[in-house]
Parts: structure tokens; sequence; C-alpha cells
């Protein structure tokens, strides 16, 4: 009878050590805890970054990454040993560096994208109806923003000449709302070339602007005149 209650509770004693053996210690525990909370930090900013961007490039590989992040959080390391925490340790560490990585990549095309977005906060879309008051036939039609030494396209196209009295209707004028002088620039069918003094076009409404040309060939001065459109 004693020897079975010697055996009994020696099995007790081999399964409580067992269960003990199963637990981590608080340290482990901690330190995992807290290896998880910084890759759930990680994937939160990676993931509002992107929501930042209109470049869907990364969306696959967020993905991809979100389902490993899951798969982590819904771990139980509470009922793990030491030795298996140590195996998941390595593996969140490396995500936690493939999301690093990506957050880079994302930076990099929020930084990109919000410089292009200043940029174009800057410009001032105006339809220009333009006429030629020259007496010279123009091949070619440049807007100069002195500012920032800044040159159109052409306005008239490639191929395409305007007669003296013609005009140009719909021209479209990308115009930097921080600067403050501008000029034309015109070129006759001998590619001579005639430089035209240019209004003011901040005091120029959205509705458009009228830009009449102009050019005296005795004093070999020229203006570019704005009005409404």
């Amino acid at each position: 009878m004693k020897r079975r209650n010697y055996i009994g509770a020696a099995g007790i004693i081999v399964m409580t050590a067992l269960l003990v053996a199963c637990k981590p210690s608080d340290e482990k525990l901690n330190e995992v805890d807290i290896a998880r909370e910084v890759l759930k930090e990680a994937k939160e900013k990676a993931e509002n970054t992107y929501l930042d961007i209109t470049d869907e490039e990364l969306r696959g590989k967020l993905d991809e990454l979100a389902a490993k992040e899951k798969d982590i959080e819904e771990k139980d390391f509470s009922k793990m040993s030491d030795r298996k925490i140590n195996e998941y340790l390595p593996k969140i560490e490396e995500l936690k560096g493939e999301y690093d990585t990506v957050q880079q990549s994302l930076d990099s095309t929020l930084q990109e994208e919000t410089a292009l977005r200043e940029e174009a906060a800057k410009n001032r879309r105006l339809e220009a109806y333009i006429v030629n008051s020259t007496g010279i036939t123009l091949t070619e039609v440049v807007l100069h923003d002195v500012t920032n030494d800044v040159y159109s396209e052409n306005l008239l196209g490639d191929g395409v000449s305007m007669e003296p009295g013609h005009s140009l209707v719909g021209a479209g004028l990308d115009i930097n709302v921080e600067s403050s002088a501008w000029e034309i620039l015109v070129k006759d069918g001998d590619n001579n070339s005639y430089t035209l003094a240019c209004g003011d076009f901040s005091q120029v409404s959205d509705a458009g602007v009228s830009i009449i040309l102009k050019y005296d060939p005795a004093s070999k001065t020229g203006s570019a005149d704005l009005g409404g459109n």
C-alpha cells in the first residue's frame, strides 16, 4: 500500500515537472511579448504609410507580410517552453526586418509623391487665347518663367505656323504662383528670335487670359499684353 502511494506521488512529481518545463520563464515571455509588439508597430506604420501614397506596387508584399504577422500575433507563447520561444524569436526579428525594408521603399515613394504634389500646388493652369499682332509669321511661341528660368513647350506645336492677325485658341499655360516675371519668346520662319516683354500672370483670372503679341521692327522691341479671355 505504501509502495503504491510512493509510485503515485512520484508520478505526480514527474507530471508537475513536465508542466513546469513547458511553461516559459517570465523573462523569456517578456522578451517575446516585446518583440511581437515591435513587429506589430512596424506593420501598423507600414500600412499607414501605404495609405498616404498612390503607388500600389507594394500592396501584394504588405499582404504577404500581414499574413505572417497575424500568425505570430495569434501564437499563445504562454504555453510554450523557453526553447520553443527561442525558435520563434529569430522569425519575428526576420519579419520585422522585412517590414523595415518595405518601410524604406514606402517612405521614399511618399517623399517623391509629396514633392510632386507640392510642386503641382504651385501651378495654376490657365487657358490662353493668343493673337499674333507682330506682323511676323511665327513658327514658335514659348512662355519663359523668368523667376524660375523655366520654359514651356512650343505652344504652337511642331510644324505649325501662325500668320499675322491669326489666333491660337485654348493654349494651356502652367503658371507658377510663386513667380513674378515672365516673357514670351517667339521665332519666325528664318529662325530669328524675338523677346516680348510680358505682363503679370499673377493678376490674371482663373477664367483664362488673352495674350496679344506685338512687335515694333523700328525699335526692335515687343510686348505680350495680357487681358481677360
